[in-house]
């Protein structure tokens, strides 16, 4: 009977001192920099997790298929507008550019861009 006693007075310790870091991190305003980023992780996890167990966020009407390939179709639109040209300079040196707009204007007729 003791040592249950002692396990139940435990648990009561255990859950204070876990209550009382969550009301710490909750409520005090913390100034250091690394202490305000860690106090807002934990606020936006807490939240998280909270509206998890509640079931208050409805599930997202879009399904995964959707989001992946407009993502796709994003990073490929992006691709095309950013691709990098190649040109040879009067020395004979191959040159690289980020843009059409970068290689100098007597070289642009012959830049060839670059297959990704």
């Amino acid at each position: 009977m003791l040592k249950l006693l002692k396990c139940f007075l435990w648990i009561i310790v255990v859950l204070a001192l876990t209550l009382g870091f969550d009301q710490l991190m909750v409520k005090l305003p913390l100034h250091t920099p690394g202490l305000k980023q860690t106090q807002q992780f934990y606020v936006d996890f807490r939240t998280r997790l909270i509206e998890l167990f509640r079931g208050d966020s409805d599930p997202p009407s879009v399904s995964i298929e959707a989001v992946i390939e407009t993502t796709a179709r994003a990073s490929t639109q992006s691709a095309k507008k950013s691709s990098r040209y190649l040109y040879v300079d009067a020395s004979g040196t191959l040159q690289f550019a980020d843009s059409l707009q970068q290689v100098p204007s007597q070289y642009r007729q012959d830049a060839q861009p670059l297959a990704e």
